[in-house]
């Protein structure tokens, strides 16, 4: 499997989780960073009048703050850069941890989605779904560093 330079993980791992506490509190509060990136940008849904407007699909130049979506993109990148940057000792097992972290953290995230679809509704359902765009990342990093840590530890002890 390709992994990024070992060197990346901690920054990227820093920035990821940063980024996300800055996403919990612009959900949580009243965000005055979407007033500072308030740009045109070229719409092909959402414009005043479309998607769920009168005319659907109505494509144009829309006024919109862009925190939200620069905000998702450090999010995700970040977040790939930490999953997939390599250990400073990368084997076998470490390859294996990976990979059954990456699985049960899919797994995990398509049964709590699955569970969310009886629980929450209408605008409530749309934050939970924001949530699951990003918890695969946050499940597998948290599930991957916690087995490597109880890997390391049991290594030490013998």
């Amino acid at each position: 499997m390709k992994l990024l330079n070992h060197k990346f993980k901690w920054p990227a791992t820093a920035v990821f989780y940063g980024s996300l506490l800055i996403g919990i509190y612009s959900l949580s509060f009243e965000n005055q960073l979407d007033e500072i990136w308030k740009l045109p940008v070229y719409s092909l849904f959402g414009n005043e009048n479309g998607f769920l407007g009168t005319g659907l699909g109505k494509k144009g130049w829309t006024e919109t703050a862009l925190f939200n979506e620069i905000l998702t993109v450090v999010i995700v990148l970040s977040g790939f850069i930490a999953s997939f940057s390599r250990e400073k000792v990368e084997d076998e097992l470490t390859t294996k941890i990976r990979l059954e972290s990456l699985s049960f953290a899919i797994l995990m995230n398509y049964a709590l989605v699955l569970v969310a679809n009886f629980f929450f509704f209408d605008f409530a359902y749309l934050y939970v779904l924001i949530a699951f765009l990003f918890a695969p990342l946050i499940m597998f990093n948290l599930i991957f560093q916690v087995r490597l840590f109880n890997y390391y530890k049991l290594d030490d002890e013998k």
